[in-house]
């Protein structure tokens, strides 16, 4: 996939980011990571994404705490938001969907599942 979308990518755990950073961008996503909430707030409020993938347990503003705010604001509130967490049971998803989550990826991901989830959320 030769394409410029923006992908947001909020994880707290390096390795992680990094691993889905590489899978991301290797099918030519421009991919840039948020380390917790507060840090993915601040890059939403200056930049413009076609995709969020969020963690649900972050330093600072957890998740359910960004994407409120995010569905509440007056920029980026159409940007799909797909949930990449552990916490994998149904109260959680629906929760994540019920406060505005389009999506779920379950950790530990594989690297191409991911890539594929993100890929076809984008078109």
């Amino acid at each position: 996939m030769t394409s410029q979308h923006r992908i947001l990518l909020v994880d707290d755990d390096p390795s992680i980011l990094r691993l889905a950073q590489f899978c991301l961008e290797d099918r030519g996503l421009v991919v840039m990571l948020a380390e917790d909430g507060d840090r993915a707030l601040d890059l939403l409020r200056d930049e413009d994404f076609d995709l969020i993938v969020l963690d649900l347990m972050l330093p600072g503003k957890n998740g359910f705490e960004v994407l409120t705010i995010l569905r509440s604001s007056q920029r980026n509130t159409e940007v799909p938001v797909y949930i990449l967490s552990a916490r994998a049971t149904d109260e959680v998803r629906e929760q994540a969907e019920a406060a505005g989550a389009n999506g779920y990826i379950r950790k530990p991901f594989i690297p191409d599942e991911l890539a594929d989830t993100v890929i076809q959320a984008l078109t």
